[in-house]
């Protein structure tokens, strides 16, 4: 409550200080000038039903659907000013309008409205015209958006999975009128970051820079998705400016099987194919536009369904899946993205074993005592050329070949042919893949010798999905291939980052189901310094790599340990017993985030009754053979068990 009261005090203050005029509000048509002036509206509710985690959107955006302005005559007629009230009788939303001038070419909604999350809100502005033409109204928003003009409903994206805030990712051709016209968007949010860009493109020019980068525009993806071949050609509403309204044809043709399947959708919207319908083995998606004045436009791509073949292991990654040194012996990798030169020797005093590094800094890494995963994406060739010339480097650790291939909708063949490739190139080094989406472990999966799973749920997803993704990403290999945790340490726009707790308990989960390895994204990048802006958080890693280091033979043991009885079944305690060189070990984990449980662990015989709690400085006794713990939401308990 003191939130709203204090936003809609500071909008009063706004209103009551800026010296606005009806002028302020008009925009006087300018190609490539962004739109900064505006009359905003106070949120309205999106989805009541929804949370913020594992948002997506869709009819249950009832907000987004619902026309708010109904008091004002509708969408499709409000006229508002500043400071005009009013009231949607139906849900008993009440909101004002607001004069709002931005000092950025982006309308950050996020910074200025309260609420904003599970929200929508209206902006108005008015362009003045001194000819009737046509243009392209060229937006961008976080999340969805609805564009009205003089009345009438002009464009509506609505991204399942919403979409970041970037400028030009519509393009709606429009017809202005000559004098003024008046311009009504609409915004949707689920969670995160909340805003709009607006501006005018000129007409011709812009479709002659399509024409010029119809290679770029026109890519076909291809990607398999559990049951479904899940097909998209080119951006939505880019080459659709060609030709508005018409489809793409999207045909499948089997190697030996021809033409299988056929659907047509609009560019850059998804069509999707039922997998069981397209017989194993290579076969090539076609699409195809008819794009006016750019002709017939064609793009293919080629696919694969089955179970791609994986090369030798490299000689550098061992039976143990785990790297192993100069010295001949294995070793646990501990890593980071993120990581400035000037900061090697603290990351290596952190206890950091590697970084994410470019081949320029390589005798910089090696000087500070660590190693590199190397980035060495681009062409086949590219490839093959920079692991040649650098594979003999001593900082070398592997050879990161792509991110995030199934996010980014990567062609699989390409992929697969990186992969080949690294290894001709250097059959020593393991090649390595960042997935975040489990639903191509099975594809990309078999594209890289090394398997990072980037699960980063803060606010964003379900933190039990760590353990969860690690599991599943072993379940898809055929066991010849480690599976790393890539952790969250950073934080999406207007959210957070992970609480120690939260930090701990998602790495421990990962090792408990068996990660051979571990890298966190990120130290330093994306707007953010981890040791400065979060230094709780910095020390408590800090604390927990110095106690993962003198535990490393323990996950570096042979296999990934047993499950023990526990008195009372509990899905929420997660746990394995295993023996190591420096001891057996019991590792358990309450994934729950809300409840607190106290599991009764029945331990095989031949353990001491007293057991210590490592890192907690207790010890628990043992009552015939059965160890019990609190475990308050999200713990972590690492328990060290001594033979009598």
């Amino acid at each position: 409550m003191f939130r709203k009261i204090l936003c809609y005090c500071l909008l009063l203050i706004l209103w009551s200080t800026t010296a606005f005029t009806s002028e302020n509000l008009v925009f006087n048509y300018e190609s490539g000038k962004y739109i900064k002036n505006w009359l905003l509206s106070t949120p309205f509710p999106n989805c009541t039903i929804c949370a913020k985690v594992d948002y997506k959107h869709g009819v249950e955006c009832v907000g987004f659907y619902t026309d708010y302005l109904s008091d004002m005559g509708g969408e499709s007629k409000a006229q508002p000013t500043a400071g005009q009230g009013f009231h949607h009788k139906e849900s008993g939303s009440k909101s004002s309008w607001f004069l709002y001038e931005s000092k950025s070419d982006k309308i950050p909604l996020n910074d200025i409205l309260s609420p904003n999350d599970l929200v929508v809100a209206y902006a108005f502005t008015q362009v003045k015209s001194p000819v009737k033409q046509k243009t392209i109204l060229a937006v961008g928003s976080n999340d969805g958006i609805q564009v009205f003009l003089n009345g009438e409903k002009i464009h509506e994206h609505h991204p399942r999975n919403g979409r970041w805030l970037k400028k030009d990712d519509d393009f709606v051709p429009v017809m202005l009128n000559k004098g003024l016209n008046n311009l009504l968007l609409k915004i949707d949010e689920g969670a995160g970051d909340f805003g709009f860009v607006a501006r005018f493109l000129h007409y011709d020019s812009t479709l002659s820079t399509l024409r010029n980068d119809i290679e770029k525009h026109k890519i076909l993806s291809v990607v398999s998705l559990k049951d479904s071949l899940v097909t998209r050609f080119g951006e939505a509403y880019k080459i659709s400016t060609f030709n508005p309204g018409q489809e793409v044809k999207i045909e499948i043709f089997h190697e030996k099987a021809g033409k299988v399947a056929e659907k047509s959708v609009n560019p850059g919207f998804e069509a999707a194919f039922p997998l069981n319908e397209i017989p194993p083995g290579f076969f090539t998606a076609k699409a195809t536009f008819p794009a006016k004045s750019a002709g017939l436009i064609v793009s293919e791509t080629r696919h694969f369904k089955g179970k791609l073949e994986r090369h030798a292991r490299p000689a550098n990654l061992g039976k143990r899946l785990l790297p192993i040194a100069k010295n001949g012996k294995p070793f646990l990798p501990i890593g980071t993205y993120g990581a400035p030169v000037e900061d090697y020797s603290k990351l290596r005093n952190a206890g950091y074993n590697f970084v994410v590094a470019s081949v320029e800094n390589l005798d910089k890494v090696h000087a500070a005592g660590l190693l590199a995963t190397v980035p060495v994406h681009g062409t086949i060739e590219e490839v093959r050329d920079k692991i040649t010339i650098h594979k003999d480097h001593p900082a070398v650790l592997s050879w990161m070949l792509f991110d995030e291939p199934g996010y980014n909708r990567a062609d699989l063949l390409y992929i697969y042919n990186l992969y080949n490739a690294a290894f001709a190139a250097d059959s020593v080094h393991p090649s390595y893949l960042v997935i975040t989406n489990p639903d191509v472990y099975k594809t990309f999966g078999r594209c890289c010798d090394i398997l990072s799973v980037d699960t980063y749920p803060v606010a964003h997803g379900n933190i039990t999905h760590v353990g969860k993704n690690i599991a599943d990403a072993y379940a898809a290999s055929d066991g010849d291939q480690p599976v790393w945790h890539c952790g969250q340490m950073f934080k999406w726009p207007g959210q957070r980052r992970p609480t120690p707790h939260e930090h701990r308990f998602m790495t421990y989960i990962s090792l408990i189901k068996g990660a051979r390895g571990l890298l966190w994204y990120t130290y330093k990048g994306y707007g953010q310094y981890l040791p400065a802006d979060d230094p709780e958080l910095w020390q408590a890693h800090k604390n927990m790599l110095s106690e993962i280091n003198q535990l490393a033979p323990l996950f570096m043991a042979e296999g990934f340990g047993v499950q023990v009885k526990l008195k009372q079944e509990n899905e929420n305690i997660e746990h394995i017993l295993k023996s190591s060189p420096i001891g057996t070990f019991l590792l358990a984990a309450n994934q729950s985030k809300t409840k607190t449980h106290l599991p009764a662990f029945k331990l095989p015989s031949g353990f001491s009754s007293a057991v210590e709690v490592v890192g907690e400085n207790r010890n628990i006794q043992l009552k015939q053979g059965v160890l019990t713990d609190t475990f308050n939401p999200l713990d972590v308990h690492i328990y060290k068990l001594d033979a009598q």
